[in-house]
């Protein structure tokens, strides 16, 4: 299984709504037992990657690999949302994950050599 290993972001935990509640009169609110464990939607902030080029103008995808926008899109495009890879979360340690969104990759901003904007990417646990 393959490691994401683009690691210069910050990431924050989502739970989901795993039980199931129900609002009664005068105020007083039931909830059940989860089922199951919850499933976790990891975001992903990435402040700043860049597209790298080499010699002659062409995308670079071998270089800097973790800063490499080009290279994130390479991965993404291998796993799209179906196939599974570990994420190395800074709290949990190493989870089993897949894209929970497709990926949107920013545009580059202007004169500042293949910077792109802020960015997030979704991630979903996964059994």
């Amino acid at each position: 299984m393959e490691e994401f290993d683009f690691p210069y972001h910050r990431v924050s935990d989502k739970y989901p709504e795993s039980s199931v509640r129900v609002q009664f009169g005068g105020g007083y609110q039931f909830a059940s037992e989860p089922r199951a464990p919850d499933q976790l939607t990891f975001t992903l902030r990435f402040p700043a990657m860049w597209y790298f080029t080499d010699g002659s103008g062409d995308l670079d995808k071998e270089v800097n690999l973790q800063r490499n926008m080009a290279a994130l899109e390479a991965f993404y495009e291998r796993h799209r949302l179906w196939k599974r890879f570990e994420y190395d979360h800074p709290r949990r340690g190493v989870v089993v994950v897949r894209f929970a969104d497709p990926l949107e990759t920013p545009d580059p901003l202007p004169n500042e050599n293949g910077l792109v904007q802020a960015f997030e990417v979704k991630l979903i646990q996964q059994p």
